[in-house]
């Protein structure tokens, strides 16, 4: 199928999400037969990709060059972009005209300006914006990169006649003008078309961080002005001010780990008066302040701070947008199951976990907890004494019925370790679940029945005793885990896994001997 692209353009989309120009009216952008395109990818006119490239979720504008051995991923290229031998780009934009010379590497987050040149070999940290606009004075807001109505309304009050005869005479640089709403003095600080092939001749104009693009790169690093509300007399809330600058930047780039900002936010909130005063805290608040973890996380109750009371919150502290403030969907998830028929087939009651979850924006995981608690809470329910070897009987017997649910909602390690995580949440829960699965050799035997039955395969199960392991054996899930049967699973889990992989590498050679 063929889409209009920007100025006329046309593109089709090829294997693995590719869109491509179909090369009417000009040259068609070429790729090498050994590099690798792995969409969503916009490949744009008059374009050049070398050999053995990897070229992933990226944008390359018109006229663009890639060379040999050279690495883009998750990056914007406005045009004449050019790419020398062995460079890595991941997370970056490129403005036009910039060049990257090569084996540079430029990290996430990073702007190259208009250009601007980033010299071989140099690594260019993340969150790094290079320019070649002329460093603004105190009084004038223009820094190059804004786009803010104060910075257009600051620089059309300070143009003088010269930079408006000169716009009018160069009305062909449309471009230029429009990327910089300050677009005539960016001009007179350097004539930026056609900078790339001639930038040694005009060098001397400009300013250069050379400790930071390199001996033969162009361009020196922009650091964004302190709020205006900051006092330029006071050293220290100056200082603070530029580190918020400079937070607000990063957290506008490519790659920004957006949890920081939730995080201090919530501390925020927990540091607030009215938060703590007695008038505008009722029993629940209260209860909720009580499982706040160091971070400023919920945990409940039994030092897994993963597993959230607020349960509009995900694993990293963050709003799950979509999901109604105060709906725990694993308990709603597991209520479900435990009002379903067993009469009835077992692909209703997935149509019916599957509404709930595209409702409330939960996933998979959230399905395989509240089905597995179901499953266990139904066995504890049916007999008064569970011993191990009773609770085995049960489960196999359960999931026969249960079994490809579990197949159908488990998508992969992620869903298969919820379950463990649950089983881990009732085990040091309260209640008779905590009291059979929290006793050996119980814990051992319900994991050992979901891999015989292949609802957990030992990938998922090494994972999780991988996390396990990390955590020490202090806390209460690290004891349940460094439990002797537990222990005995898990190593003849790794025996078998390795003559297994024994066994096929054998097979292979007897192969290639025949």
């Amino acid at each position: 199928s063929t889409s209009s692209g920007f100025d006329g353009v046309s593109y089709v989309v090829e294997r693995h999400l590719v869109y491509r120009d179909v090369g009417k009216g000009h040259n068609r952008s070429h790729v090498g037969r050994s590099t690798r395109l792995m969409g969503p990818l916009l490949l744009g006119p008059n374009g050049s990709i070398g050999e053995n490239c990897l070229v992933k979720r990226s944008v390359l504008g018109p006229n663009c060059t890639i060379c040999d051995e050279c690495q883009v991923v998750d990056s914007h290229f406005w045009g004449n972009v050019t790419v020398e031998k062995g460079a890595k780009i991941n997370g970056a934009v490129i403005c036009e005209d910039a060049v990257i010379k090569s084996g540079a590497v430029i990290e996430s987050g990073c702007v190259i300006g208009r250009g601007c040149v980033v010299g071989e070999g140099v690594v260019l940290k993340e969150f790094t914006r290079i320019t070649l606009a002329e460093e603004a004075d105190d009084d004038d807001d223009y820094s190059g990169f804004g786009d803010s109505e104060d910075e257009d309304s600051s620089s059309s009050e300070d143009e003088d006649d010269d930079d408006s005869d000169s716009s009018d005479e160069d009305e062909d640089d449309s471009v230029d003008d429009k990327e910089s709403s300050d677009g005539d003095k960016f001009n007179t600080a350097v004539d930026t078309k056609g900078l790339a092939p001639s930038c040694s001749n005009i060098s001397d104009k400009l300013v250069t961080d050379h400790e930071i693009v390199g001996n033969d790169g162009l361009g020196r690093v922009w650091i964004p002005s302190p709020p205006e509300d900051y006092d330029s007399d006071d050293d220290e809330d100056e200082e603070s001010g530029k580190e918020k600058a400079i937070e607000l930047m990063k957290s506008g780039s490519i790659g920004y780990d957006m949890t920081l900002i939730y995080r201090k936010w919530q501390k925020i909130q927990v540091e607030d008066d009215d938060l703590f005063s007695e008038e505008g805290m009722d029993s629940d608040d209260e209860d909720d302040l009580m499982d706040m973890d160091d971070d400023g996380l919920f945990n409940n109750g039994v030092g897994n701070s993963s597993m959230l009371a607020s349960s509009h919150l995900d694993d990293d502290g963050m709003h799950v947008v979509g999901r109604q403030k105060g709906v725990d969907v694993v308990r709603e998830l597991r209520d479900i199951c435990l009002e379903h028929e067993t009469s009835s087939p077992v692909e209703n009651l997935r149509i019916e976990l599957n509404s709930f979850k595209f409702s409330q924006n939960a996933t998979y995981g959230d399905c395989c907890k509240g089905a597995i608690m179901a499953v266990m809470d139904k066995i504890f329910e049916q007999s008064e004494n569970t011993s191990s070897g009773k609770l085995v009987t049960s489960l196999r017997k359960m999931l026969e019925y249960w079994g490809p649910l579990f197949k159908s909602i488990c998508m992969g390690s992620e869903e298969e370790k919820a379950i463990i995580h649950a089983l881990e949440t009732m085990a040091l829960g309260g209640g008779k679940a905590a009291t059979v699965l929290g006793t050996e050799p119980a814990f051992r035997f319900v994991l050992q029945t979901l891999h015989d039955r292949e609802i957990v395969n030992e990938d998922a199960i090494f994972d999780w005793a991988k996390e396990r392991k990390e955590e020490g054996n202090d806390s209460p899930r690290g004891q349940l885990f460094y439990q002797k049967p537990t222990q005995d699973f898990l190593e003849w889990l790794e025996e078998d896994s390795s003559e297994d992989d024994s066994d096929g590498d054998d097979d292979g050679s007897d192969e290639d001997s025949e």
